[in-house]
């Protein structure tokens, strides 16, 4: 892997300060010291180091520009980078037999990556990094590596080495807030939902179009309608290519696509359409593409439907959860006999919900629900008016739901998985 210089004359720094360790600093400081130079990764959130003695400072695009070291480094006159811009130098010589996509948007970057490993991995062997995990792809297969690591950008570097490990002939990397240039070929999911990120100083759809800005020569983008952009090819409505009920369309051509009875397709349109576009780009032939997605069902936490001895358990469980996630569930799963797990594990995600607008939902909806239980602490004092029961995290909520062995069963926790 290629070794930092941070020094846009290619001159190689002597000190780096890199932030947030909450979000990969040390990952990122580690790499750098591999390379031969000092670096230091620093916590920002409760405790303020001198910058005086660094070179260069590395610092997370969605960090607020009123944070103490940020306004330290301004007065200082240090450059500062962003962890994306370190990361993509830092792997900038992966060997080009690999081939390199990332994905990033404000929704659906999970669904997209998966869906395009499943295409690839009819041809490739393949290696995504999702917010599910490290995954090896064989024949439309994965077999989990490792779980728990997020996306974040600094986690495409052990992702890289993995795929080197593993042998991928492919590397799919869902990227938090842009892209680190490193892909070949990039993926912008989608704009909508746009949200405020950095203090409330910037919209996150300006992050994410690092994509653009730190890609590299004769790199392809693929992106959907809404993002507003000219990509090589665009997907969704307005786009080249879109997912519809029983078929793919391309342009003015309409390919035959057999998915599964329980899919949610609402849920799963964008990122369909996005993996149908990207591998259209890659060479892959179009009817091989619908046949990989033939009988899709869906992702465990993604709207997946599971019939179990007489049981139906939707599970919407996931780190992208949102407020109108759960109202689309209930409005999808509407009639009897229905129990809700919902809420969010504090422990494994960074933004949880927003409970304020989570709590008018579920007032509204309450009289639709049987059993109610609640996950995690910030839901907890709404627990007596809604008539629901508490838990600390899904899988304790899940075991609470299941003793009663409802007959339908919603799961919508915002967890990392």
């Amino acid at each position: 892997m290629h070794c930092f210089t941070g020094d846009k004359a290619g001159r190689r720094v002597s000190k780096v300060a890199v932030l947030d360790t909450i979000h990969g600093a040390e990952t990122i400081a580690q790499r750098m010291v591999e390379c031969g130079i000092q670096a230091e990764p620093l916590e920002v959130y409760h405790h303020s180091a001198s910058l005086e003695d660094f070179e260069l400072v590395v610092a997370p695009v969605h960090l607020s520009p009123a944070n103490p070291h940020l306004l330290q480094a301004r007065s200082l006159g240090k450059r500062v980078i962003t962890h994306h811009q370190a990361v993509g130098e830092l792997l900038a010589l992966i060997p080009e037999d690999l081939l390199r996509i990332e994905v990033t948007g404000t929704h659906s970057k999970t669904t997209t990556a998966l869906l395009l490993a499943m295409i690839l991995s009819g041809q490739k062997r393949v290696l995504s990094h999702t917010t599910r995990g490290l995954e090896i792809w064989s024949e439309g297969r994965a077999r989990l590596l490792r779980e728990g690591l997020s996306i974040t950008p600094a986690n495409a570097i052990p992702a890289a080495r993995e795929a080197l490990a593993q042998g991928a002939e492919a590397l799919i990397c869902e990227i938090s807030l842009g892209g680190t240039g490193i892909g070949e070929l990039g993926i912008l999911t989608s704009f909508a939902n746009d949200y405020r990120i950095a203090g409330g100083s910037r919209w996150a759809s300006s992050a994410k179009l690092q994509m653009l800005s730190l890609a590299r020569r004769g790199s392809r983008l693929v992106a959907n309608a809404d993002c507003r952009i000219s990509p090589d090819i665009s997907f969704a409505q307005g786009g080249l290519v879109q997912a519809l009920p029983g078929g793919l369309l391309y342009g003015e051509d309409r390919l035959e696509l057999n998915l599964s009875a329980d899919l949610d397709l609402p849920g799963y349109q964008t990122a369909i359409s996005a993996a149908a576009a990207a591998a259209d780009l890659l060479g892959v032939e179009r009817v091989e593409a619908a046949r990989a997605l033939e009988g899709f069902g869906g992702f465990s936490g993604r709207m997946k439907i599971e019939r179990l001895g007489g049981q139906t358990v939707f599970d919407s469980s996931n780190s992208g959860l949102k407020v109108a996630d759960v109202r689309r569930a209930l409005d999808k799963l509407q009639g009897p006999d229905l129990t809700v797990v919902v809420g969010e594990d504090a422990q494994t995600v960074c933004e949880g919900l927003d409970i304020p607008l989570l709590a008018d939902l579920l007032r509204e909806r309450r009289s639709e629900i049987g059993e109610l239980i609640l996950v995690g602490e910030r839901l907890r004092p709404l627990a007596e008016e809604l008539g629901a029961g508490t838990a600390e995290n899904r899988e304790t909520g899940l075991q609470k739901a299941q003793s009663t062995r409802p007959r339908r069963l919603l799961s919508a926790v915002k967890c990392f998985r």
